[in-house]
């Protein structure tokens, strides 16, 4: 069965020696069941982290009411980070690595994204942009205020909070939400996917909505709002530290630069993963193995391990860098990338 490519965005580029090598490795990962299917484990998945939030939600709320609320705060912000895992189960699908076939990962992608409160056409949209372009100036939208000589501050906690803690619209700092995400890929979705817009603005308003109603029942008051807003930052805080140090501080290209490049080149030297053992894995869903993802964006996200050593002996034997790190390194050097510690150089957060 072939992989739902259907929406995604070939990666772009000169076609290069390379080129003919990767059908090649394709093969190699095929021949060792890299690309196999497990919709089992997504459903699986899904019910372990919507009931896993749920009971740290429960949690939360009695330790909070036996102790104090600062008590209860790391088991909310457990229950956020499992509820926001799902993140990976969309991601999954809308590349295609779900399920055997087009449809069934379109509809899963689906029920994740409205659970979550997110427009998958929208965001597959943006995304799909992000494989094609890696750190390409102006043509990658995943990160745009890597380019914004505005975003520079005078220490690195200054950039942690206007990078991850706050984002800025017109010029003014506000906590990071994924409501941003879901008006910004709502945007994209209306533009550029139109026949889909009312189902998915339906699902999005029914995702959030039972959101907020679930925390306005867990506290018996309106109190439940302001943690339903809080659930949203600290999924907001998730998915901007996930990601952040993957390619942020790598090589970056003029898109003149980027024709040059074939795509093994492109995404080589744009793309980090990082190490660690059981627990990057576990919280990262498996896309700590970002350069196998973005060689291969429909490779299942549980066989990227798998097809790792794959690629790196592949990478090295054309002269490429294979570059990993572990996760708090690479964070490091984010926050240090906007970091420009001379008076009255940028303004800080």
């Amino acid at each position: 069965m072939k992989p739902d490519t259907q929406d995604l965005t070939p990666a772009q580029g000169a076609p290069g020696p390379a080129g003919a090598d990767l059908a090649l490795l394709r093969a190699q990962l095929e021949a060792a069941g890299c690309f196999e299917r497990k919709p089992g484990r997504a459903v699986a998945e899904l019910l372990f982290n919507l009931l896993g939030s749920v009971l740290a939600f429960f949690a939360a709320r009695e330790a909070a009411q036996a102790w104090s609320a600062w008590a209860g705060l790391p088991l909310f912000v457990l229950g956020s980070f499992l509820f926001y895992r799902n993140g990976w189960l969309m991601h999954d699908a809308a590349h295609g690595g779900s399920w055997p076939g087009i449809q069934a990962n379109r509809r899963f992608a689906a029920l994740t994204a409205g659970i979550l409160g997110e427009f998958p056409s929208g965001w597959r949209h943006g995304h799909n942009r992000h494989h094609a372009r890696t750190n390409v100036l102006g043509e990658d939208w995943d990160q745009r205020e890597r380019w914004d000589p505005t975003r520079r501050y005078h220490s690195r906690l200054a950039a942690w909070l206007g990078l991850f803690l706050f984002t800025r619209l017109r010029g003014v700092y506000v906590p990071a939400t994924l409501i941003f995400m879901a008006l910004r890929d709502g945007y994209y979705c209306w533009r550029h996917h139109r026949e889909r817009f009312a189902a998915e603005l339906l699902a999005v308003l029914l995702g959030l909505g039972s959101q907020l109603v679930f925390f306005v029942l867990l506290t018996g008051s309106w109190l439940g709002v302001l943690l339903f807003l809080l659930h949203t930052h600290v999924g907001m805080l998730y998915l901007n530290s996930a990601f952040a140090g993957n390619h942020y501080d790598l090589e970056t290209f003029t898109p003149e630069q980027a024709r040059q490049l074939d795509v093994l080149s492109l995404q080589s030297r744009t793309t980090r993963n990082y190490t660690g053992g059981w627990w990057t894995h576990f919280v990262f869903g498996g896309l700590e193995k970002q350069l196998e993802h973005h060689l291969f964006p429909h490779l299942p996200r549980h066989h990227l391990h798998r097809a790792a050593p794959h690629v790196r002996a592949f990478v090295t034997v054309h002269g490429l860098p294979y570059h990993e790190a572990p996760f708090w390194h690479c964070y490091m050097r984010v926050l240090d990338f906007h970091v420009d510690p001379r008076p009255g150089a940028a303004p800080s957060a």
